[in-house]
């Protein structure tokens, strides 16, 4: 490997987080897929995931300038009108990735974060950066919904009362204020009232860690909201015709948001109404929105079916294009929870998708800035974007943060009565099964050069001197792949593409689990976008030409990765050769790129 020599925190800086706190009431709807909960102690990992991980620790979160971010709430009102979501999106993505990481250094920016953010909280609850008399305009409970996201994953992590305590506070006072009080939620903010209800989200977390049943009665108040006169009808038309380009105003954030909350809230209530809604906008997405970098959206607006442009576009001082960094996350966030709901494996190869394309295409690999949108063609203009604060923080600069500390949530953790690995990212993944009456806590620990190389190691650790128990383990296989295998003490096992290999066997601590799966090319035609086009994919990953790199079959000295290949392509007996890299790298040194190929009768590449 040329770059990726990444990976965490020495051990010898670490500090290990608490479990997550316990909540206090049980979900009416019962997770086929748990997620694992971190011991802050995962080692130095070399492979790509975590090097991309470690950008965002070092190279972001550990760099932010955090007084800029608290300014707005020290010195009120702020400069900007939603100035104040970017503290609590830090804290969301610092709390996960210190979870994982237990890096003592991101616990001390974190935790003066949340001390300094709670200092600036007046006594009636209110935590916002508007002037007394702009109460509630704007994007006023928009920030006072990321700022809610933000202690309760602080609190989740650290068990810190005074988080909760602070959350209770603004929740009182969103109560007080548009329940019982006279103000109009639906009139308080932008995009059909979407933006102020999607504080949804967080009240559902509020009311698991406080079963104040006050806090689930707002929540199905914003839900009678939606359908009000002026409201955005998110239930009712996602029901009815169950298309987003159709409801509301077809803002694609926001309206993710307010899924988020609402795939969450049926969790708490079992209301089935609430899951198909969102099945029904995931459905809608994935058929008629979608790119497959595995992200939706241009100019931050749900499209027309199938009218999916890949360039962007200047408007005046302002670039528009597809895959806005919050749209992506937002979806990644709506996939996961389905994901964790369903145990389907069309969700993981979804999470898959994006988060090797689009997610990961929206961070520099240089220095760990962001990328507004991710057009497929043209060039990803990093840092280029700031909404008040200098020199690069906007909405998606904070979001894409929160997207990378996600990922490990969703690679391995308890499934059914067993296990299961839905991603291959190298780490210590805690995972909580049952075997028989007993619920073990066991370790997998995987290790893979994934998706550059398609060999995975998967070790099994059982507490202590336990004998072998006996669980099903289940391996996702990509849905792309062609030839899967899984050798496990000297038998081989064939997978099958889109679903899950199951091995259900006795377990003992030092079992080892090899996976060998082909890296298939696949020829995509670009369909709608250009008749003639196709896109190339080898793996998980979206292959783009970089006019940056040179004709001497090589990479730039200064190019972080080391991944390059030839494709060739017979077009009437002429060969065509182009130098293609990962879409997720593409870009890097500025360069124009594109993932779309003149169309060929005969595709071939090596490395």
């Amino acid at each position: 490997m040329r770059i990726f020599i990444a990976g965490f925190l020495l051990l010898s800086n670490l500090i290990s987080p608490r479990a997550s706190v316990k909540p206090a009431i049980a979900d009416a709807v019962k997770d086929k897929f748990t997620l694992p909960v971190f011991h802050g102690e995962n080692p130095d990992s070399k492979d790509y995931m975590g090097s991309r991980m470690q950008i965002n620790l070092e190279k972001r979160l550990l760099t932010i300038n955090l007084a800029s971010l608290l300014e707005p709430y020290k010195n009120r009102p702020g400069k900007q009108t939603w100035i104040g979501e970017h503290v609590g999106k830090y804290l969301h993505a610092a709390a996960l990735t210190w979870e994982f990481t237990g890096s003592a250094a991101l616990k001390a920016r974190m935790d003066s974060a949340a001390r300094e953010l709670m200092s600036t909280q007046t006594p009636d609850g209110y935590l916002g950066t508007y002037a007394e008399k702009d109460r509630w305009t704007d994007w006023d409970v928009w920030s006072h919904k990321y700022n809610l996201v933000g202690l309760l994953a602080y609190y989740n992590v650290t068990g810190n009362e005074q988080a909760l305590n602070a959350c209770k506070k603004i929740g009182n006072l969103l109560i007080n204020t548009f329940q019982k009080g006279d103000k109009d939620i639906i009139k308080a903010s932008w995009h059909v009232g979407m933006a102020s209800t999607s504080v949804l989200e967080p009240m559902v977390m509020l009311y698991r860690y406080t079963a104040d049943k006050k806090y689930l009665e707002f929540c199905r108040f914003i839900i009678n909201e939606w359908d009000k006169e002026n409201g955005p009808k998110i239930l009712k038309g996602l029901l009815e015709h169950g298309s987003v380009f159709k409801t509301a105003n077809g803002k694609a954030y926001e309206m993710l948001s307010n899924l988020v909350g609402l795939i969450d809230l049926y969790r708490i209530t079992g209301e089935e109404q609430y899951f198909k809604a969102c099945t029904n906008a995931w459905n809608d997405i994935r058929t008629n929105r979608h790119y497959i970098i595995g992200t939706t959206s241009w100019g931050e607006h749900f499209r027309e079916d199938n009218i999916l442009r890949a360039e962007g576009e200047v408007h005046g001082d302002k670039f528009e294009g597809p895959g806005e960094g919050c749209v992506t996350v937002t979806w990644q966030q709506l996939n996961m929870h389905l994901l964790r709901l369903s145990g389907e494996t069309k969700y993981a190869d979804e999470l898959e998708q994006l988060t090797y394309n689009s997610l990961l295409g929206a961070q520099s690999p240089q220095d760990g800035t962001v990328c507004y949108f991710v057009p497929l063609e043209g060039r990803k203009r990093f840092a280029e974007v700031n909404h008040g604060i200098l020199p690069d923080i906007s909405c998606c600069a904070s979001s894409i943060p929160r997207g990378v500390a996600l990922i490990p949530f969703y690679t391995a953790g308890a499934y059914s009565n067993g296990a299961a690995v839905f991603q291959y990212v190298s780490g210590n993944y805690p995972v909580s099964v049952k075997s028989g009456k007993i619920t073990i806590a066991a370790e997998f620990e995987i290790a893979s050069l994934y998706p550059e190389k398609g060999n995975v190691s998967i070790r099994i650790n059982l507490p202590g001197k336990a004998a072998a128990k006996s669980f099903p383990i289940g391996l996702r296989v990509p849905d792309w792949c062609k030839n899967f295998k899984a050798l496990i003490g000297g038998q081989s096992l064939q997978g099958k593409g889109g679903e899950m290999l199951t091995v259900n066997r006795p377990w003992k601590t030092g079992d080892e689990i090899k996976i060998e799966m082909s890296l298939d090319l696949q020829v995509i035609p670009s369909g709608v976008l250009a008749e003639e086009k196709i896109a190339i994919k080898r793996g998980p990953q979206v292959l783009a030409a970089d006019d940056m790199i040179d004709t001497f079959n090589r990479l730039p000295n200064n190019w972080v990765g080391d991944q390059f290949y030839l494709i060739k392509s017979k077009i009437k007996e002429q060969e065509m050769v182009y130098r293609m890299v990962p879409f997720a790298e593409a870009g890097q040194t500025k360069g124009h790129y594109s993932v779309f190929l003149t169309k060929g009768i005969e595709v071939d590449y090596k490395k």
